[in-house]
């Protein structure tokens, strides 16, 4: 009975290894399709699809914060596709849902910490009167926070500067202020660390723009 029990164990700690690794193996199978789509360079891209498709990967990884991530940025951008207040605001309801989860999952997480300044930026254009100075002041002082931890996370400048860029001059804004902030988030995306296929890499094309447009 012994070796029987003995065997049987054996054979329940090979079973559970092997659904460990196929687990982790469809994870990055998930991942590397939807960020392959996501980082596809065309108009074509469907945000909220891919959005919804992250969504369930994170409902089946609950101790993973990538997928959540990527979730909540692909809201925030497809957001951008509607004109309709209350369409852009159920989609940024998601996206900061998310944004909440993975801070939970991992509370000092730059990158996180800048979607969520990139969600308040974005809650902005659906009521700028209401959220405008509000949310740009709570945006700020996430990349504020993101400095200390991580002083060269190339998203973090580069949405300050856009910050910059649409606050008026008279606030302290205005692209001649901006550019600068452009240009060292340029520096900071040239020498961002892209090893690992999870990690954001997007805002640099936009930031280029920024410079071209800050510089005319």
């Amino acid at each position: 009975m012994k070796k029987v029990s003995k065997s049987m164990l054996a054979i329940t700690l090979v079973m559970m290894s092997l659904t460990a690794v196929s687990g982790t193996n469809s994870f990055d199978k998930l991942m590397k399709e939807n960020l392959k789509a996501l980082r596809v360079n065309t108009e074509d891209v469907n945000f909220i699809e891919l959005a919804d498709n992250f969504a369930k990967i994170a409902e089946n990884n609950p101790n993973r914060f990538e997928p959540l991530y990527y979730s909540a940025y692909c809201y925030i951008i497809g957001s951008w596709q509607f004109d309709n207040p209350a369409t852009k605001t159920e989609l940024l309801s998601k996206a900061n849902v998310a944004i909440d989860k993975g801070l939970l999952l991992s509370p000092e997480n730059d990158e996180l910490l800048v979607l969520k300044a990139f969600y308040y930026q974005a809650m902005i254009m659906t009521n700028p009167q209401k959220f405008g100075q509000p949310y740009s002041i709570k945006a700020s002082e996430l990349f504020s926070k993101v400095q200390g931890l991580e002083p060269s996370n190339p998203r973090a400048q580069f949405l300050l500067a856009q910050n910059t860029y649409y606050t008026p001059v008279e606030y302290g804004g205005g692209k001649d202020r901006a550019l600068p902030l452009f240009e060292k988030a340029a520096g900071f995306f040239k020498s961002q660390d892209t090893s690992n296929y999870l990690a954001p890499i997007w805002g640099e094309q936009t930031n280029k723009q920024m410079i071209l447009k800050c510089s005319k």
